[in-house]
């Protein structure tokens, strides 16, 4: 019998919300009901009236849309910033004279433009030089392997490294690499890989945005090849 009772409360509850729904201009024909309506206060639980709370309700909405309104200006503002360092990185690019000076300066402005505390470029190949060499992983490294699939996807991973992965990037500063940003450089072959560490856990996050870090690897891919075949040994022929 109760069961019954619930039953039609539920049924004519929802039809009073219907026809509501369909004639909104019904308190303002009937505006003595609305000093009668009385509905708890959300945050003291006193009775109010309906225009106070619609009041309430209003300065609430209001609130959101000015929370809402102050984060995209947040975002916008940092988008600036971004766009700004971007050119300040293609300009400092453009003026480099080898590749050495192309390394500095992707650790110089990632940590002084792009909050990184750690920068690490690594270039597959074998330097014709003892320096040159610091930059760059043997082809036939075996701990190249366990790179091989971020850098066959060509995108941008954020978050956290798995911890072999953090040790080969980052060597003796991978214990202090709270998160991280691993960066495939590539134009028509893979050329490596520039790893971006920070001492804050949620610098670098799984999802966040990737199209401003894949167009910083494009421009810094861009300047690494303009030097990387001066400094790379010829590749060993398949008779020696």
């Amino acid at each position: 019998m109760s069961t019954t009772r619930e039953t039609d409360d539920m049924d004519a509850e929802g039809q009073v919300v219907s026809w509501l729904q369909q004639h909104p201009d019904f308190f303002q024909q009937h505006e003595y009901l609305l000093d009668d309506l009385l509905l708890p206060h959300p945050e003291t639980g006193a009775a109010v009236s309906l225009l106070e709370r619609l009041v309430e309700r209003q300065r609430k909405r209001l609130a959101r849309q000015d929370h809402q309104l102050d984060n995209l200006l947040k975002a916008a503002r940092e988008n600036e910033r971004v766009v700004l360092s971007m050119h300040h990185l293609a300009l400092e690019l453009l003026g480099c004279r080898d590749l050495d000076d192309v390394v500095a300066t992707c650790r110089d402005l990632m940590c002084s433009e792009f909050d990184a505390d750690n920068v690490v470029v690594r270039l597959i190949g074998r330097g014709n030089s003892h320096d040159s060499s610091l930059h760059f992983i043997d082809p036939d490294d075996n701990a190249l392997k366990m790179m091989s699939g971020l850098l066959q996807k060509r995108q941008p991973v954020c978050g956290r490294l798995r911890p072999k992965q953090q040790v080969f990037l980052f060597g003796e500063n991978s214990a202090e690499v709270r998160s991280a940003v691993l960066i495939p450089l590539f134009e028509a072959r893979t050329m490596g890989m520039m790893a971006l560490g920070s001492k804050r856990e949620g610098r670098f996050q799984p999802g966040m945005g990737t199209l401003f870090i894949s167009q910083i690897g494009h421009l810094v891919s861009r300047a690494l090849s303009l030097h990387l075949e001066t400094v790379l040994q010829p590749a060993k022929s398949s008779g020696t």
